[in-house]
């Protein structure tokens, strides 16, 4: 079968068979040297046969007039749990932008279900007309310094590498363990290197031997430089970086002039964490490299990282370019400016067209240990949130616009007259809190917080990464008691709480936590609910909810919070109020 394939490609190349889809008058962008070839593009089964012109007419003909081909977008590195979406809802809301292929880390819902999560996530990606790529989840739990729902073992990660599907370790979040030789850290790496596959990094603000120890484990990406320099940096040493732009970390602008310096070979794009509603209006992978153009970056260049260089690391054979032989998996867009796609081809066939969905698109429906894994204690009160600390300043959590790190801040807290710690509302500074979920443990750290903006009642999320336990914010300790028992009765989701027993509006995401299972339409109309309500009460960050969630995250610097307590990252310990 796959001999008499070969041999029907080389009959459509040599022009003595018609090709079973031919796209004519297109505009073809040639990677290898940066070129672009008026021809027309003959496919045969899922292959491209040829490039050229005088071939007889395709059993199919599609007219580009004048379009440009480039090839099927490929997002480096993507948490496909953030986008709240269950696989076939993702990939229904982005093959209509281009992409036609994901690299994800599902340690989201790994941190929630352990090895289960990442079967089902591999099970609902098979079969669909956009390709669900794997890395292994590193860090299950992320650290020890919270408490996880799951763990993924060093044996586990063996069988896992073996998957046809997964295409190596994901970001090693423990880089701790890395430098200073963990044993069940350099399992896990040794084990994706001795299969050829590469490990992925997580390596925020890093420097100097650090750097260097963590880059001679042979772990070959970064997303997470925020600086120009520090990505030269870190290219400089024979790193790849992934630029990563999502809803709540923006890092494009700033690390373009890096690109100018060293070239686009050593860079990918990745979105990392981005969510529904921004899916659907603003694009995916498209957005990225329309952004890209808009300042100032050869077009070229761009459909380079977003496609050849990201096939090239993670060994997707002949993917990513636009050439005889080549998978075609191709995005017909009507300029290299604006990046507006038309037509999507896939293995062949066409999934897009004029801009919209012309394939089925399956979804695997959750059930069993996915649903109901909001696990509390008992109900809770407004007591719970009850905050006291001694004379003096106090650690507070301050946010960054568009960053996933945060300050840590040391200010003279508002006491109330019997001493307890209160809202501050002219300095922006309320409570915030993580409630652990999945054991019934009881455990609930406080805090405090600047920068949120809210101005009365709370909000809260079950996404709280890595561990994805509750966290709420509020001026209301009521209200914020009412929004976690919400969350807790629904399975998960995001909800803001006006006070004590009302709640504003709700976005259930019953499949661990983390995920609706309704479609992206549905999704963003009732994300885009939730974020009014919370900006209603006052939240200022474009996404309020996202923001709230890397607040618990423990290995982004400076100040996190965890259901352990108040973490600084810097010193990598619990710091008391």
């Amino acid at each position: 079968m796959f001999a008499e394939k070969l041999v029907a490609t080389s009959e459509v190349a040599r022009g003595v068979r018609p090709a079973s889809l031919m796209l004519q008058g297109g505009r073809v962008v040639n990677l290898f040297t940066r070129d672009i070839i008026e021809a027309d593009l003959l496919i045969e089964g899922d292959q491209i046969a040829a490039i050229g012109t005088g071939y007889p007419a395709g059993e199919e003909m599609i007219d580009l007039a004048g379009s440009y081909i480039i090839p099927g977008l490929i997002d480096a590195h993507i948490h496909l749990e953030s986008t709240l979406l269950l696989p076939g809802h993702f990939a229904a809301a982005v093959l209509p932008r281009g992409t036609t292929a994901v690299i994800a880390d599902p340690h989201e819902i790994a941190n929630v279900l352990g090895l289960g999560g990442v079967e089902y996530m591999l099970a609902a990606t098979e079969n669909l007309p956009l390709d669900f790529y794997f890395m292994v989840p590193s860090c299950v739990p992320s650290t020890e310094m919270e408490t996880a729902g799951g763990e993924i073992t060093p044996t586990q990660v063996e069988e896992l590498l073996d998957h046809p599907r997964v295409l190596g370790l994901a970001e090693m979040m423990n880089y701790p363990g890395v430098i200073h030789g963990d044993r069940v850290v350099a399992a896990k790496i040794a084990a994706a290197q001795q299969r050829g596959k590469p490990v992925d990094g997580h390596l925020p603000a890093m420097i100097g031997r650090d750097l260097q120890a963590y880059l001679a484990a042979g772990i070959s990406t970064d997303h997470e430089a925020v600086s120009a320099a520090e990505a030269l940096e870190k290219v400089s040493l024979g790193m790849r970086v992934i630029i990563r732009e999502g809803s709540a970390a923006r890092n494009l602008t700033a690390l373009l002039p890096a690109v100018k310096t060293a070239g686009s070979r050593w860079f990918m794009f990745g979105s990392d964490d981005k969510e529904a509603e921004e899916l659907l209006q603003a694009g995916h992978m498209d957005e990225i490299l329309r952004r890209a153009v808009q300042q100032g970056c050869d077009p070229l260049a761009v459909v380079e990282m977003a496609a050849l260089n990201p096939a090239l690391h993670y060994g997707l054979h002949r993917r990513g370019a636009v050439a005889p032989g080549y998978r075609a998996d191709l995005a017909v867009v009507d300029d290299l400016q604006t990046f507006r796609v038309g037509l999507v081809i896939k293995d062949g066939q066409v999934v897009v067209r004029e801009g919209e969905l012309a394939a089925e698109v399956p979804s695997l429906p959750p059930g069993g240990e996915l649903l109901q894994t909001v696990r509390l204690l008992r109900v809770l009160g407004a007591e719970d949130f009850a905050l006291r600390a001694g004379p003096g300043p106090v650690p507070i959590i301050g946010i960054i616009p568009e960053q996933i790190i945060t300050e840590k801040l040391m200010l003279e807290p508002k006491r109330a007259e019997n001493g307890a710690i209160e809202p501050d509302l002219q300095r922006d500074i309320v409570k915030v809190a993580v409630v652990e979920r999945h054991r019934r443990s009881g455990r609930i750290a406080v805090a405090l917080l600047r920068g949120l903006g809210l101005r009365r009642g709370a909000i809260a999320s079950s996404v709280a990464h890595d561990s994805h336990n509750i966290i709420v914010a509020g001026v209301d300790e009521a209200a914020m008691a009412t929004a976690v028992n919400t969350l807790a009765r629904c399975g998960g989701g995001f909800v803001a709480a006006e006070s004590a027993g009302e709640i504003s509006a709700l976005l259930p995401l019953p499949v661990a936590g983390l995920i609706s299972p309704e479609p992206a339409a549905g999704v963003a109309a009732a994300l885009k609910k939730v974020t009014a309500a919370a900006r209603a009460l006052g939240a200022s960050p474009p996404q309020p909810f996202l923001t709230l969630s890397f607040l618990a995250l423990p290995v982004i610097p400076h100040l996190k919070i965890t259901d352990c307590g108040l973490f600084d990252v810097d010193s990598f310990s619990f710091v008391r109020l």
